[in-house]
């Protein structure tokens, strides 16, 4: 029974079109690793800049607005592409890791 119950969960897992996750590795033959709570001046130096980059709102401070972003990588690793979306809050943070599916 258990086996049904943890197939059924990884079945509903693979058919989500994303999928979060907390690290993954970038940059120059895949040797960087990405996660969460670095920088993002820390991820664009492990990885390199992005295909992607978006303003998708603002973070308000007591103060201050401060602008939340979304970058876009597409990674290869023995010739499979894959894309992650990381959206970093209004204090350059990355806080969550998708991953967005295979490209073809």
């Amino acid at each position: 029974m258990k086996k049904y119950i943890i197939l059924a969960v990884v079945l509903t897992l693979l058919g989500t079109s994303a999928v979060s996750t907390y690290a993954f590795y970038c940059g120059h033959s895949n040797r960087n690793l990405a996660k969460e709570g670095m920088h993002k001046y820390q991820v664009l130096n492990a990885c390199g800049p992005p295909v992607s980059k978006e303003i998708v709102g603002v973070d308000k401070n007591v103060e201050s607005y401060r602008i939340v972003e979304e970058w876009l990588y597409i990674t290869e690793y023995y010739g499979a592409k894959e894309m992650y979306l990381l959206k970093f809050d209004g204090e350059g943070i990355l806080v969550e890791i998708d991953w967005l599916g295979k490209v073809k």
